[in-house]
C-alpha cells in the first residue's frame, strides 16, 4: 500500500504541475483511472490474508490409514529347498521317413497335440505313382509265374514217356523256381511301396505340446533334414535338481521312519515355487534318486515329478524345490505373512505398530517359506503388530492409522495344511480319481464342437 501511495502522489505531483493551459476535462482523464489503484491493492492483500487463514486452519494432514495383522506362531516343519529346473518326461522330434516336399502343415505351433494327431503330409503323387509301377511289375510277375508253372507240370507229365529230355525239365523247374521268387520280390516292391506312401502323412508321434515348425509349406525334406519339430510331454513333467550327499541321508533315514509309521513314501511333500514368486498349486513326488554322487559338486541328482494340467510348468523353466522333511521336529515360530516382508539394501523389514501407533522398522532372519507366509528366526515376537497393506504410505517413526486386516491368512494356512493331510490320507484312491477327471476332461476335447 506505501508503494501505492508513493506512485499515486509523484504522479500527482507532475499533473499539478502542467501548463494552465490544459484543461480541467483532461486533468479529470488522467486522474480517472490511477484512483482505481487503491481499491485493486487492497482487494489483493484482503485475498492474501484469507489464503494464510485457510493454510493456518488445515495444518498438517492426518496419519495415513495402514491394515494390520498380529503375529502368530505356528508348527514348522523342516524343508530344505534346492534350486531345479524343469524337465519334460518325454521329447521327440518330429522327422520324415522319405523324401519329398511337404504339402501341408495340420498343426498350430505351440499347441497340444494327441498321439495319432495329423502334423504334416508329404506331396503323395511321386509315391503313387511308383506304387503303381510297383503293381504293375508284380501282376507281370504273378503272369510269369503261372506260365512257368504250367510249363514245368507238362514237363513233368512228358518226361517219363521220354518226349522232353532231362536238360530241358531241369530247365524248366528252374523257370518256375525263378518265377517265384520274382513274384516275391514283387511283392515286397509293392509292400514297401505301400510303407513309403503312407509315411508321406506323419502323425503325432505322443501327445504333448508341438514347437515351431522348422520348414514351411512347399520345403523339400528328407529323412537326413533336421527336425520338423520337436513335441514335448509336459504332463506330468520332471523337475531336476541336486542334494548334497549329507541331506540325502538325512531325507532317507526319514523316509524309512515314515514308512514304517504307515505313510505312502511314495507321496512326499514336495513344492515347488515358481519365478514370479508365486507356489505350484499341485505337489509332487520324488521319481529318481540316482546311484552315485557326483565328485565334482558333492551332490546326488534327484528328479521329481508334478503333475501340470494347466500346462503352467515349461521346459527349461527355473524352479525352486521345496522338499519336507518328514520325522523332523515340529518347532512352535512366529510367521509373517509375505505382504508385510520389504526389502532394501540392509535385508528383509517390517514395520512394527506399537501402542502409540507409531510405525518402527524391523529388520528380520527369516526361515522357510510356509504357504504365504514366511517363518521368522529372529526380529519379531508373537503377539506384535505388523503392517501388511498399505505400505507405501508408511514413513518409519511417523504415526499411522492402523485397521485391523480383513485377511487372515493364519487361517487359510491351517486350512490349506488340513487338505494335505486329507490329500496324504485319501491315497491311491484320490489319485485314480483325479486321473479319471483328466481322462474325461481329454474325451471332452477330443470331441469335435460340430458334434456337441
Amino acid at each position: 500500500m506505501l508503494i501505492l501511495a508513493l506512485i499515486i502522489a509523484g504522479r500527482t505531483n507532475y499533473i499539478l504541475g502542467m501548463s494552465s493551459a490544459v484543461t480541467g476535462r483532461v486533468l479529470l482523464l488522467m486522474l480517472k483511472p490511477f484512483s482505481l489503484l487503491p481499491a485493486i491493492a487492497a482487494v489483493i492483500l484482503l485475498a492474501l490474508a484469507a489464503c494464510s487463514d485457510r493454510g493456518d486452519q488445515g495444518g498438517e494432514p492426518p496419519p495415513p490409514p495402514v491394515e494390520v495383522l498380529v503375529v502368530r506362531e505356528q508348527p514348522v516343519i523342516p524343508r530344505f529347498e534346492y534350486v531345479g529346473r524343469v524337465q519334460a518326461t518325454d521329447e521327440l522330434n518330429v522327422r520324415p521317413r522319405v523324401e519329398g516336399n511337404i504339402q501341408g502343415r495340420y498343426f498350430e505351433e505351440g499347441s497340444l497335440v494327441k498321439e495319432g494327431e495329423l502334423l504334416y503330409e508329404i506331396d503323395p503323387q511321386p509315391f503313387i505313382a511308383t506304387l503303381e509301377n510297383r503293381r504293375a511289375a508284380e501282376s507281370r510277375a504273378r503272369a510269369a509265374l503261372e506260365v512257368a508253372e504250367r510249363n514245368f507240370r507238362r514237363g513233368r507229365e512228358l518226361a517219363p514217356q521220354g518226349f522232353i529230355s532231362k536238360m530241358t525239365m531241369d530247365q524248366l523247374e528252374g523257370d518256375f523256381e525263378q518265377a517265384q521268387a520274382n513274384l516275391k520280390a514283387a511283392v515286397a516292391d509293392v509292400n514297401s511301396a505301400e510303407l513309403n506312401l503312407s509315411y508321406t502323412k506323419i502323425y503325432a508321434p505322443l501327445t504333448g505340446r508341438i514347437g515351431r515348425s522348422s520348414f514351411p509349406e512347399g520345403a523339400l525334406v528328407g529323412p537326413q533334414s533336421e527336425p520338423l519339430a520337436m513335441i514335448l510331454n509336459t504332463d506330468p513333467v520332471w523337475v531336476v535338481f541336486e542334494v548334497p550327499e549329507d541331506r540325502i541321508l538325512s531325507v532317507q533315514v526319514a523316509e524309512a521312519r515314515r514308512e514304517r509309521a504307515g505313510m505312502r513314501p511314495e507321496r512326499r511333500d514336495i513344492r515347488i515355487e515358481l519365478p514370479d514368486g508365486s507356489f505350484y498349486p499341485y505337489p509332487g513326488t520324488i521319481a529318481f534318486v540316482d546311484n552315485k554322487v557326483n565328485p565334482n559338486t558333492g551332490s546326488v541328482a534327484v528328479r521329481a515329478e508334478f503333475p501340470n494340467p494347466d500346462q503352467l510348468l515349461i521346459q527349461g523353466q527355473f524352479a525352486r524345490v521345496s522338499v519336507r522333511v518328514y520325522g523332523g521336529q515340529e518347532q512352535l515360530k512366529p510367521l509373517v505373512p509375505q505382504s508385510a516382508v520389504l526389502e532394501d539394501m540392509q535385508g528383509r523389514y517390517v514395520f512394527v505398530v506399537d501402542e502409540n501407533n507409531i510405525a518402527h522398522r524391523r529388520y528380520l532372519k527369516l526361515g522357510q517359506r510356509e504357504g504365504e507366509l514366511w517363518a521368522v528366526e529372529e526380529g519379531l515376537k508373537v503377539g506384535e503388530t505388523v503392517i501388511v497393506n498399505g505400505l507405501q504410505r508408511v514413513i518409519a517413526e511417523q504415526p499411522v492409522t492402523p485397521q485391523s486386516s480383513a485377511r487372515n491368512p493364519y487361517e487359510e494356512e491351517r486350512k490349506r495344511k488340513a487338505a494335505e493331510a486329507a490329500q496324504e490320507k485319501a491315497g491311491p484312491a484320490a489319485d485314480e480319481r483325479r486321473a479319471k477327471e483328466r481322462s474325461e476332461e481329454d474325451r471332452q476335447r477330443e470331441i469335435p464342437s460340430d458334434s456337441k
